[in-house]
């Protein structure tokens, strides 16, 4: 097999190396900072225009391989459960997947019956799978069919904030959804970072050089110099 030489974008002399049968292009790579575009989809609650049906509210839209599948079913209802959760921290979400409607419409049946849960958010049919190929939702080495588990938290500016990915056999851990969501929400308010494990109501990290006034008046207890690059203050 051929081995090509080719320049990313960066420095000059950042090479990689890279069997020529393996590359490829696309046409958009979603990154974080890049604005969500706007997109028009059938869903089981109707008709939906993305940014018209997101505006004001941080989104979680996330594919799944197919509806009356296994580890969806556990997903979906993992979701539903934490709806009051989603309620209190303005999260809305999307689903979307190749599943007819009517697919789509029995499943949440058998979920409601199962689990006694009833799925209160939209869930689109991408026809074709075309929107989900544009998001980098299909990758073919794990299924050319169906896509894998990938989830965006886009905030209230249409703005990518995550990307979550996970092959078809492995369930998301929606908690870790619920934790980042709240995560990236503390920081739009305040500016602060979070530690590894973070958990509302833990310490967080100050990561530049306000005062401590300005420290105190925003997080009402004053900051702790733990080494010189690190410095953090009480919950919030």
């Amino acid at each position: 097999m051929s081995i090509q030489f080719f320049t990313p974008r960066g420095p000059k002399n950042e090479i990689i190396r890279l069997p020529t049968a393996l590359r490829k292009t696309v046409r958009w790579l979603p990154q974080i900072g890049d604005v969500f575009p706007d997109f028009s989809v059938e869903t089981t609650e109707g008709d939906l225009n993305f940014w018209e049906w997101a505006e004001g509210s941080w989104i979680h839209l996330f594919s799944h391989p197919a509806a009356n599948t296994p580890v969806c079913t556990t997903e979906m209802a993992a979701i539903t459960a934490l709806s009051e959760d989603w309620q209190k921290i303005n999260v809305k979400h999307l689903a979307l997947s190749g599943s007819s409607l009517d697919e789509q419409h029995s499943w949440h049946a058998d979920i409601a019956r199962l689990f006694g849960l009833e799925v209160d958010f939209p869930c689109a049919h991408d026809s074709g799978l075309q929107l989900s190929r544009l998001f980098g939702m299909m990758h073919d080495k794990e299924d050319a069919n169906r896509p894998i588990r990938k989830s965006f938290l886009i905030d209230p500016g249409m703005r990518v904030a995550m990307l979550f990915e996970y092959p078809l056999f492995v369930g998301r851990n929606i908690e870790e959804v619920l934790r980042v969501a709240k995560a990236l929400q503390m920081h739009a308010d305040t500016g602060a970072a979070t530690p590894a494990d973070w958990q509302g109501g833990d310490m967080v990290i100050i990561p530049d050089n306000r005062s401590e006034q300005e420290v105190i008046r925003q997080f009402g207890t004053a900051s702790e110099l733990l080494l010189p690059y690190l410095r953090v203050t009480g919950a919030t």
